[in-house]
């Protein structure tokens, strides 16, 4: 694989992008971290030397600073070859109806859902100028439907109402954008790279189990 491969990794607070970025550095890409607000503070803080990424802030409901973002990688590197539509937040735990507040759900979609759009919007030209250009979309099983009907599911009781449905809306959206893409170059892929194995909440793992799969995507 070309070394000058390059990637691009959103984070908005699950903590995967530098387990990302460790994969991806393996498979010979150069990695840029795409984050906002407390997770780019977060990263910018932490003292790794060398880093494995390059970090960049970008507020992903801005499309001011996402067409800045665009022109930084387009200097940088020329081209996008692979994108991963990471960025994520939770709010609502176990809320029920009357608990709901809608301000709360339209902050999760903002991030989970209509964040994915933009970013695509904003880096398809890089990504069309790629030889094999991929972008993988970041679910959880939390947003399947079919899983969550299923009562020996280790997650099925759990009640997030903005999360799951923004990942379920997300489902939806990369299918049909799947079959948009399909004519073109650009690849694109769902992937829930969570272990399920321990059922804890906030357990935010890439398991070994999925690893190759993760793998198999961005080669």
């Amino acid at each position: 694989m070309n070394e000058k491969n390059v990637a691009v990794v959103t984070e908005a607070g699950n903590g995967l992008s530098k387990k990302f970025a460790s994969i991806l550095k393996d498979n010979h890409y150069e990695v840029v971290i795409a984050a906002c607000k407390e997770s780019y503070a977060k990263l910018i803080a932490q003292d790794e030397r060398p880093r494995d990424f390059k970090l960049l802030e970008v507020d992903f409901t801005s499309p001011d600073s996402l067409a800045a973002f665009e022109k930084t990688i387009c200097e940088s590197y020329g081209k996008l070859d692979l994108l991963i539509n990471n960025a994520e937040i939770v709010n609502g735990f176990g809320h029920k109806i009357d608990q709901i507040n809608i301000d709360d759900i339209k902050e999760v979609y903002e991030i989970n859902f209509f964040s994915v759009i933009r970013v695509i919007q904003a880096l398809k030209p890089l990504l069309k100028k790629s030889d094999d250009p991929r972008i993988i979309n970041i679910t959880s099983s939390l947003g399947d439907i079919s899983k969550m009907k299923d009562e020996s599911f280790c997650y099925s009781g759990y009640s997030l109402t903005a999360y799951s449905t923004s990942k379920a809306a997300l489902n939806m959206f990369t299918h049909l954008q799947c079959k948009e893409f399909k004519p073109s170059k650009i690849k694109m892929y769902s992937f829930d790279p969570v272990a399920m194995k321990n059922c804890t909440y906030n357990s935010v793992v890439i398991g070994e189990g999925v690893k190759d799969e993760f793998i198999s995507m961005i080669r």
